[in-house]
């Protein structure tokens, strides 16, 4: 049976940093959707408030 590098294997192995900046990488890339979402739904807060100010 063969075990992953991350788990059991050699902790300074090349193998084991690239699952580590993968999921770094995964990580940093769910954060920009996240922020990109709530910026745009506070543009939608800010346009519709200085819609009704307009009016």
């Amino acid at each position: 049976m063969v075990f992953c590098m991350v788990c059991f294997g050699d902790p300074a192995s090349p193998l084991t940093h690239g699952y580590n900046f993968a999921v770094l990488v995964l990580l940093g890339v769910t954060l920009a959707v996240l922020s990109a979402f709530a910026m745009m739904f506070l543009n939608f807060r800010q346009r519709a408030k200085n819609s009704l100010d307009k009016a």
